[in-house]
């Protein structure tokens, strides 16, 4: 591949549980969603849909896909983890990095020619592992080691170490956070988050203290959720998963059985909205995940997208989307006539986000016009 693409995204930082909630996808629906690390587009396959079609304009984000589908349908549990690197935390695999590879040897064949063209130049992440692979993950990484250094480790492995909510708030009001938000302003700011997800990402930002709005997620974060139970605050602090009974749903042993029923009704699909209503035609998806896509458009490309997924749902269709920093973009009047906001559901869902992120959640209704 020319120009070679670069993984940004090697896992999605978003709660799949709210586009469970406020898209209910209901057996037989059809789909559409954005890709990133292709975690929630397999989350919604557990909703048992008649197919998902997952997208995205980077061609190494659908091949960080591929893979894990691929890997699905090949492999048992076990090596399905283990393809992809899975980390848990203070339980390091007894295999040898090459094992990995060898697992890529058998999915390979399920993957179509730009996959297996990306992966096979990438052997040194699969021997390494993919699930952390991406740029944001490789910037959770550095994090990880500069706020070791500013605490002794220890103290950031006692966040999971309580034994209900209680405590472990107790305890993160008690710690001294001079050197943590210092650390925030080192590393969460335009400048290094900008080389993290592009330039482009921040476009529409007008925050110009980045390091403390993210300093008061964390906060919700720690005080609103209790660690151990999620695996978004882990795998941002700890590099692994806390334990197996908390990692996104599709990666669940007892889901396992019901991704590999459905893996086959996922198609992957290289483009944007607009591509995808050339392609499936009109009044093609019950229900959208359109992710933060519209966290860098300005508000004539943001509507002329929702034009476009408004021709794309079917009556009685819902879709939903997040912004990480960006104040929302406004309907135009001619998307009000056809939208209706659900304002009480979506600040609701927000309450309950683990992953604790985002400024704020929407979720629309197509109106019966």
């Amino acid at each position: 591949m020319g120009n070679q693409p670069v993984v940004v995204y090697s896992n999605v930082w978003e709660d799949p549980e709210l586009n469970r909630q406020s898209l209910r996808v209901k057996p037989g629906e059809s789909v559409l969603s954005i890709t990133s690390g292709g975690c929630n587009s397999l989350c919604l396959l557990l909703e048992d849909p008649s197919r998902v079609v997952s997208i995205d304009h980077n061609p190494a984000q659908l091949a960080m896909l591929e893979y894990k589908r691929a890997a699905i349908m090949e492999l048992d549990y076990e090596d399905f983890l283990e393809s992809i690197g899975t980390p848990f935390y203070r339980k390091p695999t007894l295999r040898p990095p090459d094992d990995r590879v060898k697992l890529y040897q058998r999915i390979k064949k399920h993957m179509p020619v730009y996959a297996t063209d990306f992966w096979d130049s990438q052997t040194d992440l699969i021997r390494k592992g993919i699930f952390m692979c991406g740029n944001v993950e490789h910037f959770f990484a550095l994090y990880r080691k500069m706020l070791g250094w500013l605490y002794d480790f220890s103290t950031i492995e006692k966040f999971f170490a309580f034994p209900n909510l209680i405590e472990q708030q107790r305890y993160y009001g008690e710690l001294n956070k001079k050197r943590w938000r210092f650390l925030n302003s080192c590393l969460l700011n335009h400048t290094v988050l900008s080389m993290v997800k592009g330039q482009h990402s921040f476009a529409m930002v007008q925050d110009k203290d980045l390091s403390k709005n993210l300093s008061r997620k964390i906060e919700f974060g720690m005080t609103h959720f209790f660690n151990p139970d999620n695996y978004f605050m882990a795998l941002m602090l700890l590099g692994g998963h806390f334990s197996r009974q908390a990692m996104s749903p599709y990666m669940l042993e007892k889901n396992f059985s019901t991704m590999k029923r459905n893996i086959n009704r996922l198609d992957i699909y290289l483009g944007t909205c607009g591509d995808v209503l050339k392609k499936y035609g009109r009044a093609s998806f019950d229900k959208l995940n359109l992710s933060n896509i519209f966290e860098w458009m300005d508000h004539d490309l943001f509507n002329g997208v929702i034009r476009d997924c408004i021709e794309l749902m079917r009556p009685f269709g819902r879709m939903a989307w997040r912004y990480t920093l960006a104040k929302p973009r406004l309907l135009d009047e001619a998307n009000q006539r056809f939208l209706i906001s659900e304002p009480e559901l979506a600040g609701r869902l927000l309450q309950i986000d683990r992953s604790f992120i985002y400024e704020s959640f929407h979720v629309f209704r197509l109106a019966e016009v």
